[in-house]
């Protein structure tokens, strides 16, 4: 593999968390430009990939190269899901099995039911986020790469924490044999502390000499890996970074060399096939030194433990206290390979020793509680992840507790609030909502201490956060009262920050906070009222359109249009709703036409579908076929390129409502045609996903089908599914008696 790397200003990867990127070959063009670049917005980093995706990689290559990574991010496309491809056929099994967080970008809104089947069930983030009430992209983005990848900032404490340097020097080809060497000087409990810096994948061309003399120059041990191939013509450790030790050796004191042969111990019984033979060298026309003296043998383990013994006693070590703070900064190292080699057990002792210390590190406590919720390092364990956040919480209301004076407190009390409202999440996600609402009125009842910490705006902020996160809590409970209770007073606060502050995030959290209210009237049969509470969304929106040209403050504007559409659609106030569609329609062909994206090319799509359905409804059925086959066309185009179920979804209800209008308008041909086409789709759909509602559709589509076309075959066919279904679902049985009826 020809590993390739991008960094925010093509800098040096050198020292940045290592990054790697993958996707299906036939979305590489797509989304390589994208996905690397929403990653460097946010954390400082080298994003790796091999612009090869087709090609087959050499498994123990990949495994070397992973071994080096903190993150591997594929972007995920119907093609990755249903084509084989070596990203989710090899890649992403390999990073499962080695623990290292993955992070699954959707290219297309409802693929995550699928990835969670079809591949893990781990996180994903959807890059084209088209509900205004979820996290926006890139927040959900920042809270996870922050919580996965070492920033600058915390790179360099932990830099700082090591005792000292040793530089390791090896040939590319030798890689396997560097990190070997590197756990051969770590297996010393003595120098755990002690750094080893190596290149990574650091490539010459420009900064590179700058970057080898740097490293050299603060190591106090030379480290060499020795194998046949630096008797190579040419090799870059035996024309510059040997001689430059030897040459440093010979004029400071304390300044140590070792040179360790690497080989495998088949190759000392089998004579000296693969050994280096000192003599070639001498060949070497500007190898300056004619031998590599005092040469170590990886496998004589007390010679070799007794050279690097005596050579780092001599460094000058740095004074530390032994801390459990100490002792996270070392297990980041050993976890993130920070001038270390990467060593999940390592830094899962060191990290769990800081944790559960007398004086515990909480950071460290908070990052076992990510590493069991992402899969880092460990195996992803929910249960795990509930019992460290926990313990952290704990651990900061003790802090408070003794910290809590307002002129000299040290933020404990926000800080265990905002973990309660991550214990929360965690215990949601879970699947435990009745103990997620119980974290959260521990949330509450702290609340109002948070004012002498944080000051009053910031207070009700979190306050605003803690009541909408009750009142979806409740909603998903069925307690739509204490939903519709808790929301109110999250609208308040956000009323109350939006008129004083005015900025367009306060304002956004307030029609975002309009619009749940409104969802909530909505379901519980309050059309009026629903409406009032999105109008009130749709007004601020436009503001915020108007303030700024972003296509998510237009995107959020036709959600909310389309909102009202469809009450007044509901309601067969036609005209009305059609005003309001209109306008949508009018957002959703712009930001297509803008984006080019195949989702944005679906939102237009759905929009054109809804214009056409109200043409139907006014009775104007050449207006609601020229709409559909809009629309229809929309579909088409997209699951040509993809086999997402949203779009098939879309295209086969295309397919239904254009065949009911050609129907009407005497097109039978056509008809007859769409109707056998919706029925071949939703056959596909229910057969990839037998969900409830995937037989239902096909049910229907079955039902409509063998209607127009007089096909007993197909009536049968629904008659079946709407009779499975009704024996769990009752609702059904209307569905089944009524295709009954029509084969008796």
């Amino acid at each position: 593999m020809e590993l390739r790397y991008i960094t925010n200003g093509m800098s040096s990867p050198e020292g940045k968390p290592k990054v790697y990127f993958s996707c299906h070959p036939a979305d590489f063009d797509t989304a390589f430009p994208m996905i690397p670049e929403d990653i460097l917005r946010h954390v400082n980093c080298a994003v790796w990939y091999d612009p090869d995706m087709a090609a087959v990689p050499d498994p123990g290559e990949l495994e070397e190269i992973f071994g080096e990574m903190q993150l591997v991010v594929f972007a995920v496309s119907s093609h990755f899901l249903y084509e084989k491809n070596r990203a989710k056929d090899l890649e992403l099994p390999l990073a499962l099995d080695r623990h290292i967080p993955i992070l699954p970008v959707m290219l297309e809104n409802g693929l995550g039911y699928e990835f969670s089947n079809r591949c893990a069930k781990i996180q994903v983030v959807a890059r084209y986020v088209t509900d205004p009430t979820a996290t926006p992209y890139e927040e959900v983005l920042d809270s996870f790469l922050s919580s996965v990848l070492v920033g600058d900032e915390l790179a360099q404490i932990v830099r700082d924490a090591f005792d000292a340097y040793v530089f390791l020097s090896y040939r590319k080809k030798d890689r396997r044999h560097a990190h070997r060497l590197m756990r051969l000087i770590h297996e010393n409990e003595a120098f755990r502390d002690i750094a080893i810096w190596y290149d990574e994948f650091l490539v010459p061309g420009e900064g590179f000499n700058e970057a080898i003399k740097d490293a050299f120059e603060k190591s106090s041990l030379f480290a060499m890996a020795v194998t046949p191939h630096l008797e190579e013509e040419g090799n870059y450790v035996m024309r510059v970074e040997y001689p430059m030790a030897r040459d440093r050796q010979s004029r400071e004191e304390g300044f140590g060399v070792i040179p360790v042969e690497m080989y495998e111990p088949e190759d000392a019984v089998n004579g000296r096939d693969w050994r280096i033979d000192p003599a070639n060298l001498r060949h070497h026309e500007e190898f300056k030194y004619r031998e590599i003296p005092d040469l170590r043998d990886e496998h004589r383990r007390p010679e070799l433990s007794s050279a690097f013994l005596e050579a780092l006693g001599r460094i000058a070590r740095k004074e530390h206290d032994g801390s459990a703070r100490h002792r996270f900064f070392i297990g980041l190292a050993y976890l993130n390979g920070i001038d270390v080699e990467t060593d999940y057990g390592k830094a899962l002792e060191l990290l769990q020793s800081a944790a559960q210390d007398e004086d515990p590190c909480m950071e460290a406590t908070a990052k076992l509680a990510e590493m069991y919720l992402h899969g880092e390092g460990v195996r992803f364990d929910q249960a795990e992840a509930i019992r460290w956040q926990k313990l952290l919480s704990s651990q900061y209301l003790e802090s408070y507790d003794r910290n809590h004076d307002p002129d000299a407190h040290k933020g404990f009390g926000t800080q265990y609030f905002r973990s309660l409202l991550k214990l929360s999440d965690m215990e949601r996600d879970c699947g435990d909502h009745r103990e997620a609402m119980e974290t959260l009125r521990q949330a509450l009842a702290f609340s109002e201490k948070l004012e002498e910490e944080v000051g009053v705006r910031e207070q009700e902020r979190d306050l605003a956060i803690l009541h909408s996160r009750m009142g979806g809590l409740c909603r998903d409970l069925g307690d739509a009262a204490s939903a519709r209770d808790y929301y109110t007073k999250a609208c308040r606060i956000y009323e109350r920050q939006a008129r004083e502050m005015g900025t367009q995030r306060a304002r956004r959290d307030l029609s975002v906070s309009y619009e749940r209210l409104g969802d909530l009237c909505r379901k519980q049969g309050d059309p009026a009222g629903a409406e009032d509470y999105y109008e009130k969304a749709k007004a601020i929106r436009e503001a915020l359109a108007c303030d700024s040209l972003s296509c998510n403050g237009r995107r959020d504007l036709s959600a909310i249009l389309t909102k009202i559409g469809n009450l007044r659609k509901a309601a067969k106030q036609y005209t009305e709703a059609e005003k309001y569609y209109a306008e949508a329609l009018e957002m959703d062909r712009v930001l297509a036409a803008e984006l080019r994206t195949p989702q944005a090319q679906d939102d237009y799509g759905v929009s054109l579908t809804k214009a056409g359905d109200i043409r139907k409804a006014l009775g104007d059925l050449p207006g609601a076929a020229a709409y559909y086959e809009q629309a229809l066309t929309l579909f088409e185009n997209n699951i040509r390129e993809s086999e997402s179920r949203i779009f098939l979804d879309h295209y086969a209800g295309g397919c239904e409502k254009l065949a009911s209008a050609y129907k009407k308008t005497g097109n039978t041909q056509e008809a007859a045609r769409l109707y056998r086409e919706s029925v071949k789709c939703r056959e596909n759909l229910h057969a990839s996903s037998p969900t409830p509602s995937a037989a239902h559709a096909l049910a229907a589509a079955c039902f409509n089908a063998a209607a127009f076309l007089k096909d007993r075959g197909l009536m049968h066919r629904a008659f079946e599914l709407w009779d499975s279904l009704s024996r769990f679902h009752p609702e059904y049985r209307k569905y089944r008696d009524r295709a009954a009826r029509h084969l008796s």
